[in-house]
């Protein structure tokens, strides 16, 4: 059976059309293992943020002893006892308007967001939070802000024993 150019041409349309198709489904199946990917990076990050920080408290006795002083009483902090205070406070807060924003963005797996967001709830209402939160609030964003505001009014029983 004979083809005519006109059917060859139209069979190499078919063809390509196909060709074109099956790229697209590759492209978006690509798409989608970097979105997984990029998801578990951050996830990563987020958490190493956070080990970093608690390693650091957890294995400097005079680090664990001002972050324990400050949680509980910061007006007994000397000067430089409070300017570590803080800066270890911005640090881990730092890293929580982080969690917050890869978590609301939808970067960051749910039950890993709130797992992450439940540690920040048990240091809020405690008198060392109050007094960083009133000197340094400024430095967040305003999301990050009202944030924090939410879990202040939700949550003023919290507080985790680990800080008396």
């Amino acid at each position: 059976m004979k083809r005519t150019l006109q059917e060859w041409t139209n069979l190499a349309e078919i063809i390509g059309n196909a060709a074109i198709i099956l790229s697209l489904v590759f492209v978006g199946l690509q798409i989608s293992d970097s979105t997984k990917e990029m998801r578990g990076r951050t996830a990563y990050d987020a958490t190493v943020a956070l080990q970093t920080w608690y390693n650091e408290i957890g294995t400097n006795e005079q680090a664990a002893e001002v972050f324990r002083k400050g949680m509980n009483d910061p007006t007994s902090l000397s000067k430089d006892e409070a300017l570590q205070f803080v800066m270890c406070m911005h640090s881990a807060m730092l890293a929580y308007q982080t969690i917050y924003f890869v978590g609301v963005e939808g970067q960051l797996d749910e039950a890993m967001y709130l797992a992450m967001s439940s540690t920040l709830e048990a240091a809020v209402p405690t008198p060392g939070f109050a007094w960083y939160w009133q000197q340094r609030h400024g430095y967040m964003t305003d999301e990050f802000r009202v944030f924090v505001k939410q879990i202040i009014t939700t949550h003023p029983e919290g507080g985790a024993e680990i800080y008396n």
